[in-house]
């Protein structure tokens, strides 16, 4: 029984670390608030020539279409004084490449959500020895997320570029991300900072999540025993 509750541990300290990570890849990335201090911070306003108001309605466009609450992704809005579609055939291309990746981490979260609840469930059934190997999991789990979390951190400052070429090469099999800044407003919007700025954020909710783990799995482990 023992290998048998070490085993369901594991499989729920799993679930709820990448539910963790679910909820930070979330919060940057259809926060609108998010948005609103890059666009501010790094004069996006001025970059591509409109209005707070009018890049906000896009914006918000955008993102409730990567949520699947949108149809349709193309928006007629006001840039330089002028009004035209918002993102060009190239940007749809590679936005409807994110939105499958997003569903793809929609159906993923569910199932782990599920995974979660019914393995938590056995712990509850059990006794106080059987719910400390759940804890025991989480502080593991904890550690060696916050240890893979480092390295990955040091790895990607070393050479930011080849990451963020990398990640991409991964997740899509084609070359529309590359997006040009002289034509395509997408990456005038979203560019490198805004990715490194998001990296920081997911990376430091990742980290407080697994220390907050960890330390509430050690005191009741203490108390267990």
């Amino acid at each position: 029984m023992k290998k048998f509750f070490m085993a369901v541990g594991i499989v729920n300290a799993i679930c709820l670390i990448t539910l963790i990570l679910f909820m930070g890849i979330r919060l940057p990335a259809f926060g609108m608030w998010f948005y609103r201090w890059h666009y501010r911070v790094n004069n996006t306003y001025e970059r591509v020539n409109m209005k707070p108001e009018n890049l906000h309605e896009v914006t918000q466009h955008m993102i409730q279409y990567l949520q699947g609450h949108e149809p349709y992704l193309q928006i007629m809005t006001k840039v330089d004084g002028v009004y035209r579609y918002f993102f060009s055939k190239i940007e749809i291309r590679h936005l409807l490449d994110v939105y499958d990746l997003f569903a793809i981490g929609f159906t993923i979260q569910n199932i782990l959500i599920t995974l979660f609840l019914l393995t938590l469930g056995l712990f509850l059934l059990g006794d106080r020895k059987q719910i400390a190997y759940l804890f025991r999991s989480w502080q593991i789990g904890a550690t060696i997320t916050l240890l893979s979390l480092l390295t990955l951190a040091i790895i990607i400052a070393i050479n930011w570029h080849r990451a963020f070429v990398i990640f991409h090469q991964i997740f899509f099999d084609n070359d529309y991300w590359m997006l040009d800044r002289q034509v395509d407003l997408l990456i005038n919007i979203v560019p490198y900072e805004f990715f490194i700025a998001a990296s920081i954020f997911v990376g430091s909710f990742l980290a407080i999540g697994m220390l907050i783990l960890f330390l509430s799995s050690s005191l009741v482990l203490r108390k267990i025993h």
